[in-house]
């Protein structure tokens, strides 16, 4: 079973979306006000969750260039 880095961090981000839907409308007593926070979360959720892949994508990318120099050289 394979596991893809893009999708884990997707179905997170989702989820952590979902639960603040969730937590807003309980909390805030208003559709509007949660509706402006899910919003604002999921923004930072996927701001977050991009930069955490790109970081990650760059590392293997080194790391698959510095075993190809090794095996090279």
């Amino acid at each position: 079973m394979s596991l893809n880095l893009g999708r884990v961090l997707l179905v997170s981000a989702a989820a952590t979306v979902a639960g603040a839907a969730v937590y807003a409308v309980y909390k805030a007593g208003g559709v509007r006000p949660a509706v402006t926070k899910v919003v604002k979360g999921g923004v930072k959720a996927g701001s977050w969750a991009t930069k955490q892949y790109s970081a990650a994508k760059d590392e293997v990318g080194r790391l698959v260039d510095e075993a190809k120099a090794d095996m090279a050289g």
